[in-house]
């Protein structure tokens, strides 16, 4: 906590005048010239980290937090510690896999053997479990266009400021896939 507490003041141009337990920092204001301002975006799934991120980061960045864990955790609890400390709304990127396919059955396989990692890891599972998961292929954002549309604009409805796709091939045609879900994001985002 508190490194991150210092390295945001810090890039914020702010004097700094800190004594912790495990650092001691005293930089004058304006000592740390900058071009522009850097945006500090904390990894954070936990409550603690979320409104650690919300108090003293420019917002945080997600993987594997599923749309439900965006909306009934997430969102609410950084969103709400950053107002107490008087900050601005924080950004919120979710990273999550998405597969445009017509069989969601097999998408979801194809996330599952991809990020089989995240699968035993205790955080993810966490987060996975919040947003009512079992693994990644079930938090992954899979379906045909429509469907992944309307999951995405959940997904920044719930509170998600902005998407980070990973995206994942399915199916015999993995070129295919991987330029039907290219597509479609490029298309969202013009």
């Amino acid at each position: 906590e508190e490194y991150v507490q210092i390295l945001t003041r810090l890039l914020r141009g702010e004097a700094v005048e800190f004594e912790g337990e495990d650092w001691t920092v005293r930089v004058p204001a304006g000592a740390v010239a900058l071009a522009h301002a850097v945006p500090v975006l904390l990894s954070a799934l936990s409550p603690r980290l979320l409104r650690l991120a919300g108090e003293h980061a420019d917002g945080t960045v997600l993987w594997m937090a599923p749309i439900a864990a965006m909306e009934q955790h997430v969102a609410p609890r950084i969103t709400a510690a950053a107002a107490a400390a008087g900050r601005p709304a924080p950004r919120i990127v979710a990273g999550l896999p998405i597969v445009v396919h017509d069989d969601d059955t097999e998408a979801r396989a194809a996330v599952a053997a991809s990020a089989a990692i995240y699968r035993d890891e205790r955080n993810y599972q966490r987060i996975m479990a919040v947003g009512g998961a079992s693994d990644p292929g079930a938090a992954a954002i899979v379906g045909d266009e429509a469907s992944v549309e309307a999951q995405l604009r959940a997904l920044l409805d719930a509170g998600a400021t902005d998407i980070w796709a990973q995206v994942i091939p399915a199916g015999d045609d993995r070129r295919a896939s991987l330029r039907r879900t290219m597509d479609l994001l490029r298309a969202l985002t013009d």
